[in-house]
């Protein structure tokens, strides 16, 4: 994970003062020493403090900040860069106390809640490293550093959902567009993944990490030929970039170009030598060019930098063969299956090494397992092709034509819970209620606890007037993903419009806790608040709404309402039943 936050340099601005070090190792400028002496103050020590903070002397900048506390105990930026000085310096524990106390006395400082959630997120905590993010974005909503690091945090812990949910509506940031892609592709869904890349690219032609991460998505839908045709042009934009001419290298090596790819291999081995990249890849061209000793050289040199390398085993394997070395062949494939058994390629190689060595039996086991490898292989790329057909329909409004080619992935991978999941939205545009709900129920017999499919089964039965089930599929959502602000909402918009505002209010905060950008769900809870009378604090969950969207006609209609609410007492037209309450 790329650390957004530069948590290790400390600066202090607008202050001028000096100070004396703290020890007789710890010197700083004369300018920063005399006036101490005659005048100690927090302000100088803390300049001080800055001072050794810049120069990495970790352990005076903590001295220089105990002493700044010492003089000034509510000062939050003293804490604050204590903190920082003490996390520089190792001591990831003992700066967790100092940016909770700079937090305390200081609770709409930005800062010390990234710098707590990066230090919580250094000692393994999770949750609390994700708390004190949402804790930021409740502050900020268009942080890009909390959403960024929020965002990676969920799709770590394969909540891919929420991760969805919270940057769905971020502001435009190259690592938020890459991080939205990611939970989409992780997700199994491509096609979404790729139009998000491909509208980034738009904006920022020839960007190189968006190209990078288009190219990804394109293999993994193989969509071999895009990728290559993108990462050739970004290439020609950017000629020196070694990190896209290897993945230009690798493309053209996964299509056998290798006219292509060996003037690049040739040019990448000469420059390094030891490299595993240059070292595996111009193995695979001399495999494929007949070079079989070269390859084998180069090859076992990659596999001592890199044992369980699939592709590096394969092609070790069949280099060997070639070179009727059966028994080093035999011993390279084995080991390549064992890394990734779903190869048909090298169950059929190893079969052909094993009938050489007059092992037949265990050769037409082999062939076997081939063949079935080759018929899923072939079985996936069909149905995730009509899966993205499937989506590019919906997305140009031909539904009919959406839900057959769902149904016809569905035909070819019948035990892929997303395939059901995205049949089952397309058939709610539909208007097909019973269908939605019986691919719903089949996602959800097919992967428990199904996040998306639970809360979309919740609305689906919530419209059918069966509220229990409803409210039992929400919960479902939220036991399956602690994150998922729409199942929190749904739920909390559904008991409120029970009447059961203090569990109502309990889930509605849950959502804008987990999403703080999550505007309707603010609106919620505001409306929530003033069916309880304390429109005071509807009235700043409304402001809270329109902070995120100042146009949100919902949280505009309600402030208006609630204005009638002055000092506490409800107007003829304040907001005071369910209604004012909406599902996501």
């Amino acid at each position: 994970m790329v650390h957004r936050l530069t948590i290790l340099v400390i600066v202090l601005l607008g202050i001028v003062g000096t100070a004396r070090a703290a020890s007789a190792a710890c010197k700083g400028p004369e300018g920063l020493e005399a006036p101490v002496q005659a005048h100690p103050s927090a302000r100088a020590w803390g300049a001080l403090g800055g001072w050794f903070g810049e120069q990495h002397q970790y352990s005076c900048a903590i001295s220089a900040f105990q002493r700044a506390i010492s003089l000034d105990p509510a000062s939050a930026r003293m804490h604050y860069f204590l903190g920082l000085s003490l996390y520089s310096s190792g001591e990831a524990n003992a700066s967790i106390a100092e940016l909770r106390r700079s937090v305390e006395l200081d609770s709409n400082d930005l800062q010390a809640r990234l710098a707590l959630g990066v230090t919580y997120h250094q000692l393994g905590r999770a949750a609390d490293a994700e708390a004190a993010w949402e804790g930021a974005l409740a502050i900020g909503p268009n942080s890009t550093t909390a959403l960024d690091w929020l965002a990676k945090a969920r799709i770590v812990d394969g909540q891919f959902g929420a991760a969805i949910e919270l940057l769905s509506s971020a502001p435009p940031d190259e690592d938020l567009t890459l991080d939205l892609a990611l939970a989409y592709s992780q997700s199994g869904k491509f096609d979404k993944a790729a139009d998000t890349l491909i509208a980034a690219l738009a904006k920022s032609p020839g960007a190189l990490r968006i190209s990078g991460a288009l190219a990804t998505v394109y293999v993994q839908s193989h969509r071999y030929q895009d990728a290559t045709n993108l990462i050739r042009a970004t290439l020609n934009a950017h000629p020196n970039d070694a990190a896209t001419e290897l993945l230009y290298l690798r493309l053209l090596v996964l299509q056998d170009d290798d006219a292509d790819a060996q003037p690049i291999a040739e040019k990448m081995l000469a420059a390094h030598p030891q490299d595993f990249d240059a070292l595996y890849l111009s193995g695979v061209v001399e495999n494929d060019d007949q070079q079989y000793a070269a390859a084998v050289d180069h090859l076992q040199a990659a596999a001592r930098l890199n044992p369980n390398h699939y592709d590096v085993r394969f092609n070790l394997g069949t280099a060997y063969a070639h070179q009727k070395q059966n028994d080093a062949a035999r011993e390279q494939l084995e080991k390549a299956v064992t890394l990734d058994p779903s190869k048909a390629e090298a169950h059929f190689h190893l079969a052909q090494v094993l009938r050489a060595l007059g092992q037949t039996t265990d050769a037409q086991t082999q062939l076997k397992l081939f063949e079935q490898c080759q018929q899923a292989t072939t079985t996936l790329a069909l149905g995730q092709t009509k899966a993205g057909q499937a989506a590019q329909a919906l997305d140009a409004g031909n539904i009919t034509q959406a839900i057959s080619l769902y149904r016809e992935a569905i035909d070819a991978l019948p035990q892929d819970a997303v395939l059901e999941y995205d049949l089952a939205l397309a058939l709610e545009r539909a208007s097909d209620a019973a269908g939605e709900r019986a691919a719903l129920e089949k996602a959800l017999q097919l992967r428990p606890g199904f996040a998306e499919a639970e809360n979309q089964l919740g609305l689906v039965t919530a419209r059918a007037g069966e509220i229990s089930a409803a409210e039992q599929h929400f919960r479902n959502a939220i036991a399956a993903a602690p994150s998922y602000a729409a199942a929190d909402n749904n739920l909390g918009t559904l008991l409120g419009q029970q009447g059961k505002d203090r569990e109502a209010e309990t889930f509605l905060r849950s959502a804008v806790s987990a999403n703080p950008r999550f505007g309707q769900a603010w609106v919620n809870l505001a409306a929530t608040l003033a069916s309880e009378s304390r429109f005071t604090e509807a009235r700043a969950a409304v402001e809270s709404a329109l902070r995120i969207d100042p146009r949100n006609a919902d949280a505009l209609r309600l402030r208006e309402m609630l204005a009638g609410a002055a000092g506490g007492e409800p107007s003829a037209s304040s907001p005071s039943s369910a209604s004012a309450r909406k599902p996501h």
